[in-house]
């Protein structure tokens, strides 16, 4: 019984580790509202323009890197 723990305990360690990195927008002084408000305006701009799907993530990036922010790894 204490191994079945320990082997679930174990499955569940290593499949936390395992998990997908996430990205986020990050410039300094700026808290998660106005963050979300530039993603959001850029996000706009770019469908307004209906470009293709593939380009869209691209162009958003870019519309925030000149707002000053950059994409990180946030765990």
């Amino acid at each position: 019984m204490k191994n079945s723990y320990l082997v679930c305990s174990l499955a569940l360690l290593l499949s936390a580790c395992a998990s997908t990195p996430q990205y986020a927008y990050v410039r300094e002084h700026t808290d998660n509202y106005q963050r979300d408000n530039d993603l959001s305006k850029c996000q706009y701009q770019v469908r307004l323009q209906k470009t293709p799907h593939e380009e869209t993530r691209e162009l958003v990036r870019l519309c925030m890197q000149g707002k000053g922010y950059r994409l990180r790894r946030i765990n």
